[in-house]
């Protein structure tokens, strides 16, 4: 499974920073518009890349990354919104699969029909939008996650107002993506029920396509910023975003794996 080094594509540096924490930094690359970070995780190559927010950055940087390093796995960490009210800020999401939930056709009635593993018009295949992560990568992750105690939610940041404060849960399960940020609560159920999301982001499914197409195993794991249940975030300004933990358990976690890769 790792014959080539190790590759990691983040959203946000406010993520990837904390997989630094984790790692020796061997140097770093400016190819293009890509700033390549090469790292050393327990004693492996890995090349992570900043995306930038969004399906289309996030397939562009995987596509760059297999492109020119052809690497054995990829992993996507970063953070999500949670799709269940009992998800909470701090919590993990280890993805058993992703899912793009923007692929849809809207009918006449104006019901909605998800493609699933796509479908063909005209002789042309239009691709899946779900994509099922690997298994041994997924073991991998179960067992990194079995004795890993992810850091507590800060004190200092929004923790919903009535719900008893608790250690943060490791939970498995599908991550959402698409190019929204959903807050109206009925239609996280119709997400939730639809999909069995445990979250949504705005980049996995895309990262995961791409690696599909290449044959590459992908994984994807997420860290809770938000639950839209308890509290809807300032979509305006972002003046509640927890800039200073996205994505640090989600790395912390994906470090672990690195371990445990042979």
């Amino acid at each position: 499974m790792t014959q080539g080094p190790i590759g990691i594509v983040a959203a946000m540096a406010a993520e990837l920073r904390h997989l630094f924490d984790h790692a020796r930094t061997a140097h770093e690359r400016r190819d293009g518009i890509w700033q390549e970070h090469h790292l050393e995780i327990s004693g492996r190559p890995v090349i992570a890349i900043r995306s930038g927010i969004g399906m289309v950055n996030a397939a562009a940087a995987t596509e760059h990354l297999l492109a020119r390093h052809a690497p054995a796995i990829v992993l996507n960490a970063g953070c999500a919104g949670a799709h269940r009210p009992d998800i909470m800020p701090g919590d993990i999401v280890i993805g058993d699969r992703a899912v793009n939930t923007g692929a849809v056709q809207i009918l006449p009635s104006g019901e909605e029909r998800h493609l699933g593993l796509g479908y063909e018009v005209a002789g042309e295949r239009i691709g899946p939008a779900e994509f099922p992560t690997d298994p041994k990568l997924l073991a991998l992750a179960r067992e990194a996650a079995r004795d890993f105690a992810p850091p507590p939610w800060p004190d200092n940041l929004f923790w919903p107002t009535g719900i008893p404060r608790r250690p943060p849960a490791i939970h498995i399960g599908p991550v959402s993506s698409a190019d929204v940020w959903t807050q109206e609560h009925r239609r996280l159920d119709l997400l939730h029920a639809r999909h069995g999301s445990l979250c949504e982001d705005m980049e996995a499914a895309a990262v995961a396509q791409i690696c599909a197409l290449h044959g590459i195993p992908f994984l994807t794991i997420k860290d809770i910023s938000n639950n839209e249940y308890h509290r809807p975030s300032d979509v305006a300004e972002f003046s509640d975003f927890p800039i200073e933990d996205v994505g640090k358990r989600a790395m912390g976690l994906a470090a672990r794996l690195i371990g445990r890769l042979d």
